[in-house]
């Protein structure tokens, strides 16, 4: 398909998409989500299959998560400008053909022995860094399909929905899959599935771009990645050696360097990867911090739980992803009213209330032990998944409409890199401090517990912030 749709300059009116062309795109922006989060939840059932099959500790562990949630988190930065010089369905081939590559790499580690959990995690950060091209992409398209702010948010709401059932139905493939086979065939859905939105995508969307002004910022890109990387593995190491080895300190104090970095190169570049003005919204930036806790919370309490319902209770693949079933599950049912629910209450609203709902479910959790009984997992659960759809949908559309319709592409990518960048610290950080309680002589459920009310800490701080941005918008309007 040669149709090539070129954004609006700026100070024109946003053109209008016809509705067929709304409803290729949306379409396939679910797909393109829904394929990017299948495998962060259907790794995460198999981890304790992983680790008996491979003997890999907990740390390595965090590394199989870890390794497709950073390179995704590095590579969303980039992927708007890709997309806006380069075009936003190519961009989107490109996602699926890595994904498919990740995936067949990944797939085929476990032939390698003792180096399996290594081809394990290269296959993940070839597929992280495909997920990380398609998600700004994704929103982008949905963006310059539809420019209208109010119009815009059902379909955010669909797109949220492909995010929550990739959640929802990875515990379900693997752990079925893992029934009958070994853990290196749980990829396999992966490749059919990105495969099959590759070549709908190069045959059915319509190309957009908006290059004017647009070059990549190499320098930007380089310290911000150092920056994820640096500082993960050192929260990891931290966990597992302690907070006071060399890798930890190595890995933070670089880790802060480069952030440091990072923000003196984007505030002199002329085409920054991110450009750090659109954080002098209160609303774009608390949406930046609730979106980062928002995946911190979710990707980190599914971690913690596959861990706990793996090695304590001693649940199969399929029993653990049943019960996780639970918070993607009811998130993917909730997800499409709480998209119709924001064209009569506002984002920030739905976005304040997702944010202490999930530290309630964080706090119900807090009574779950080694023979909690499956009855008492999922309605707690369930509460966890309310709270999901709530955040998940309403963050994104708080953080685009705080800025103009032509800065779409880069709010997108901001809040995507940081909504990622809190998936690869939820693992990390939680897991560390799970792993550090053990290490002290807590029993499983103590450590667990822990690691939650830090989560519920941070839910909390992200609120009140949401609050604080609420406070002035309004103030703002009565000046």
């Amino acid at each position: 398909m040669s149709t090539t749709v070129q954004s609006a300059r700026p100070g024109q009116a946003a053109p209008e998409a016809a509705p067929d062309r709304v409803a290729i795109t949306v379409g396939l922006a679910v797909l393109g989500v829904f394929v990017t989060y299948v495998p962060i939840t259907g790794v995460s059932v198999a981890l304790d299959t992983i680790s008996r099959d491979t003997g890999a500790t907990t740390s390595q562990l965090q590394w199989v998560s870890d390794g497709y949630i950073i390179p995704m988190a590095a590579a969303v930065l980039s992927a708007g400008v890709f997309g806006d010089k380069y075009g936003r369905r190519r961009l989107f081939s490109l996602g699926m053909a890595l994904t498919v590559l990740g995936a067949v790499v990944a797939g085929l580690a476990e032939l390698l022995g003792d180096h399996a959990i290594a081809g394990l995690w290269t296959g993940q950060a070839i597929s992280g860094v495909g997920a990380g091209l398609l998600l700004p992409t994704t929103l982008a398209l949905i963006a310059a399909a539809v420019p209208n702010p109010h119009a815009r948010g059902r379909y955010i709401g669909f797109w949220a929905t492909g995010i929550v059932v990739g959640l929802a139905v990875g515990p379900l493939i693997s752990g079925t899959i893992l029934t009958v086979a070994s853990w290196g065939w749980i990829f396999l859905p992966s490749v059919i599935l990105a495969t099959a939105a590759g070549l709908i995508a190069h045959a059915k969307l319509p190309e957009s771009r908006h290059p004017e002004g647009r070059h990549l910022d190499w320098p930007g890109q380089i310290t911000a990645t150092i920056a994820i990387g640096a500082s993960i593995y050192g929260v990891i190491e931290g966990g597992a050696q302690g907070w006071g080895s060399a890798e930890a300190l190595v890995g933070l104090g670089v880790g802060a360097v480069a952030l440091v970095l990072f923000i003196v190169v984007e505030l002199r570049s002329d085409a920054p990867v991110m450009d750090l003005t659109l954080f002098h919204s209160p609303a774009f930036s608390a949406a930046g911090l609730s979106a980062l806790v928002a995946l911190f919370s979710v990707v980190g309490t599914m971690f913690l739980l596959s861990l706990f319902l793996g090695s304590v209770q001693h649940l199969s693949a399929l029993q653990i992803g049943v019960r996780l079933l639970f918070v993607s599950g009811v998130a993917a049912v909730a997800s499409p009213l709480v998209g119709m629910l924001m064209a009569r209450v506002r984002p920030m609203s739905l976005l304040i209330a997702g944010l202490l709902l999930n530290a309630v479910a964080g706090l119900l959790l807090l009574g779950v032990g080694s023979d909690t009984s499956f009855g008492a997992f999922a309605w707690r659960l369930s509460v966890f998944g309310i709270s999901l759809s709530l955040m998940l949908t309403s963050v994104t559309a708080v953080a685009i409409n705080a800025v103009s319709w032509t800065a779409a592409g880069m709010a997108s990518a901001g809040n995507t890199a940081l909504r990622q960048t809190g998936g690869a610290l939820g693992p990390a950080i939680l897991g560390a401090i799970y792993a550090s309680g053990l290490q002290q002589g807590m029993s499983a459920a103590g450590a667990l517990h822990h690691a939650l009310l830090t989560n519920v800490v941070l839910l909390l701080v992200a609120m009140i912030a949401c609050l604080v941005a609420a406070a002035s918008r309004r103030q703002h309007h009565q000046a």
